[in-house]
């Protein structure tokens, strides 16, 4: 079995020119046995150091993983490099019409919005289960006709043809009786039979021929594919799939077979309208049933996806285009400038203010960021502008992780420990609230990606990968460092700059009564101004559209002309413009401007491009109805997640913390995402997909400073005299906590400032929702959370449950 591995067909052959061993290393990752293999004994290596309490023992264990895990991340974005999104790469674009189902009546029985809009559903879920890829589907008429547009990121011909196999795969299952005297009215050669209609059925007898059999099925549908809740393949029987029905179903499947005479009587599974299996009914069936007689390898795979997502709707397959980029490549080169130059920022911060100790912080950053994008490589996950929002929060709390650790390293060192010692409680200090941050951030990764679709499923598995990497860094990375750092002797002693020179002593918590009405007065406005605005507030992602095309030659005119004219217009919704290629005529494109249904928008965006653009006046013109891309299911589905996400963090900070601290936070929390989209409504912006993947990152931000200042709370009143009291203690946690708290801002507001201003105009509405974001959470983590903490505390008193909890704890 290894030689077949050695030899497997998926082993890349080396680039021609390399040398011997670097030629041997590449067929080395390349080989799925030492892949799996070196997978296991890193995971085993990072156990050992955890495990120990040895320094040497950990420096040694880490600097492994560390060489290991780095070489897995270089090497796949080496030869496989990132995959992009729609927004960045461009791709393919399929238009599917839908074919109307025929009633009892012979009549077509006509599409409603909400069957449309389930067969988009249905799609998206055969297309992006995992939320791995960036898949948009939805629908759109033109000329009375139904259709479904679906686009995917640019793909190679095999990835196309497969896409278009699964998209227009109907999978129409029915469980159908077989007529009791089949073989008596086929026998007198009979070919109709009220109530009932012939198949032929055919299947491989005993000798392995193929054999065709005429059956009477009933007309009338016992079961479909809507009684399915479950399907997947038999692995110890290929060729067969197990089907898991409903609790509807499994009630009509038993009246079904209840009425069969057993070992006489036989039902039919019809797929597509071809018998697959007409077995004999051997028992009174239920919940669970198979379908056998495929084809192994393939048939039971491409069953199993179809039946998991059945369409009640033929789907016919019109035509396929290729589609610029949303945002395209200058686009993405104004975003990586922009993003490289605010980290440089971050960066040189760091190194002002923590000397020698922020160059330790820059190389654990710059490996995160590796490990962060080569898993990204190595799982084969999309890179969107979604996608993008839970790359900078997983930065935002890597950088934060170690400022908190340098706070804690300045106290040790003002209380004159040891280098050594120093680093040890340092680590060991921060451990509880960087582990703490860092796994309500993943609960809230894991509800979304187990209830939201689409987008928002696959901004939760950048967020997954992301928080998994910074707790790495935070807990192995920098220390690692750190230790080779002192056993070389380049640290003897650690020189901080100091942002408050003098102990701050300010009184936060005597400004409870206006930072607290001031809150509440915002957030009635947004509120107000929300329900005001009601579904206008939404956009295209939304709320769907129109779409008008032009046909020209190539080179004639620049979708980014046009795209620049468009920008310029004022409209009740951002319009946005994409190159379409030609399907007929590759000499000729489509210039495509989606925009919002508002008849004023089609005439400011018409006469604009008519006057700028004068070859426009002869060239083909269409014009279609688009329909969004997210439905209003996805946006409730969305907030229904963040919801149980704030319920899961409730649970979560009440078993590690206190109970009064989960509420102040869950208030805080509440707080920070309703007051942002408020600000998002108020200032006229349309609410896209964008701004829900800003929303769910500012979440995850917020609750992280929040723990972080409620973890300081917490150890100062562990040691505190009871007699003093706990507003007091806020007070002097807060300040303490106050530096890290400005500097964790700054250095993550530098990123999102220059992506502001020069990552161009699609980043501005991400940039700018995130930084409200920062500065209303760092507002609210000293200003709401805490007051809210005290109130909820003041009949029992936060002395006595912090002690209560410790001695649970002990």
């Amino acid at each position: 079995m290894s030689m077949n591995l050695l030899a497997s067909a998926d082993t890349l052959p080396a680039p021609g020119g390399m040398s011997a061993p670097l030629a041997f290393i590449y067929d080395l990752f390349n080989n799925p046995l030492f892949i799996f293999i070196g997978g296991l004994v890193l995971l085993g290596v990072f156990f050992w150091y955890l495990g120990s309490d040895q320094d040497k023992v950990k420096r040694n264990a880490g600097t492994i993983f560390i060489i290991g895990i780095a070489s897995f991340s270089l090497f796949s974005l080496f030869q496989q490099g990132l995959k992009y999104g729609i927004d960045i790469a461009g791709g393919v674009s399929f238009t599917l019409s839908v074919e109307p189902n025929i009633g009892d009546d012979g009549k077509p029985i006509p599409l409603t919005d909400q069957a449309m809009e389930q067969a988009c559903v249905i799609l998206t879920d055969r297309l992006n289960s995992t939320g791995a890829n960036d898949v948009i589907i939805r629908p759109k008429k033109k000329d009375n006709l139904n259709l479904i547009e679906v686009q995917i990121p640019a793909a190679d011909p095999a990835k196309r043809e497969e896409t278009k196999a699964i998209l227009t795969k109907v999978a129409k299952l029915q469980i159908l009786p077989v007529h009791p005297r089949n073989n008596e009215l086929v026998a007198e050669g009979r070919i109709r039979v009220p109530g009932y209609r012939m198949y032929e059925y055919t299947f491989k007898n005993g000798k392995g021929e193929d054999v065709t059999e005429k059956i009477f099925l009933e007309k009338r549908e016992s079961l479909t594919g809507r009684d399915i809740v479950r399907a997947g393949v038999d692995l110890a029987r290929p060729g067969h799939v197990n089907v898991t029905l409903s609790n509807e179903g499994a009630d009509k499947m038993y009246n079904l077979t209840s009425r069969m005479q057993l070992g006489h009587d036989r039902m039919a599974i019809v797929l597509d309208d071809v018998v697959k299996s007409a077995p004999t009914v051997q028992a009174i069936l239920s919940k669970r049933i198979e379908i056998g007689g495929l084809e192994p390898p393939g048939g039971d795979e491409a069953m199993t996806q179809g039946l998991s997502n059945p369409l009640t709707n033929k789907l016919n397959f019109e035509s396929a285009s290729e589609i610029s980029a949303s945002l395209g490549h200058t686009a993405l080169l104004q975003g990586e400038y922009a993003g490289i130059t605010g980290l440089i920022l971050c960066f040189i911060m760091m190194i002002i203010y923590y000397r020698f100790a922020g160059l330790v912080a820059i190389m654990g950053l710059t490996i995160n960021a590796l490990l962060l994008l080569g898993a990204m490589s190595i799982f084969g996950f999309e890179l969107t502008l979604p996608g993008i929002a839970g790359i900078v929060l997983t930065l935002g709390v890597a950088v934060d992780s170690n400022v908190l650790i340098y706070e804690r390293l300045r106290e040790e060192k003002e209380m004159g420990r040891p280098f050594r010692v120093a680093i040890r409680n340092s680590f060991d200090k921060a451990f509880s609230a960087i582990f703490d941050s860092n796994i309500t951030s993943l609960i809230t990764a894991v509800i979304l990606y187990w209830m939201a679709t689409g987008t928002i499923k696959g901004f939760a598995v950048t967020l997954t990968v992301g928080v998994i990497t910074s707790m790495i860094g935070a807990i192995l990375v920098t220390r690692v460092l750190f230790y080779w750092a002192d056993t070389v002797g380049m640290m003897k002693d650690l020189k901080f700059l100091n942002l408050f020179k003098k102990k701050t002593n300010i009184d936060f918590m005597s400004q409870k009564i206006w930072s607290c009405s001031l809150s509440a007065i915002l957030l009635m406005i947004c509120i107000v101004f929300g329900a005001v605005k009601g579904k206008d507030c939404l956009g295209m992602d939304f709320t769907g559209g129109s779409s008008i095309s032009y046909l020209v030659n190539k080179g004639d005119i620049s979708f980014r002309e046009v795209e620049g004219v468009v920008n310029k217009l004022s409209l009740t919704q951002k319009a946005t413009v994409q190159e379409v290629a030609e399907s007929t005529d590759s000499s000729k494109v489509n210039i495509l401007i989606n925009f919002s249904d508002h008849a004023q928008d089609k005439e400011a965006i018409t006469t604009a491009l008519d006057k700028a653009f004068p070859v426009l006046d002869n060239a083909p013109f269409s014009e279609e109805t688009i329909g969004q891309s997210m439905g209003y299911d996805t946006l409730i589905t969305s907030a229904w997640a963040l919801f149980f996400g704030i319920l899961g963090i409730m649970v979560y900070l009440t078993v590690r913390f206190e109970w009064t601290f989960a509420i102040g936070a869950v208030i805080a929390l509440t707080h920070d995402v309703l007051l942002v989209l408020g600000l998002v409504i108020v200032s006229g912006t349309e609410l896209n997909v964008i701004h829900i993947g800003a929303l769910l990152t500012v979440a995850g931000y917020s609750i992280n400073d929040k723990i972080i200042v409620f973890d300081r709370i917490r150890e100062f009143l562990r040691f505190s005299d009871p007699n003093e009291s706990a507003s007091q203690i806020m007070n002097e946690a807060i300040n303490q906590t106050l530096s890290r708290t400005i500097l964790t801002s700054l250095s993550t507001l530098a990123v999102l400032v220059c992506l502001y201003f020069f990552g161009g105009p699609s980043m501005e509405d991400f940039a700018w929702t995130i930084s409200a974001g920062i500065l209303i959470g760092t507002y609210s983590s000293i200003f709401i959370a805490s007051p809210a903490a005290l109130f909820f505390s003041r009949k029992h008193g936060l002395h006595e449950e912090v002690r209560q909890a410790m001695k649970a704890g002990a």
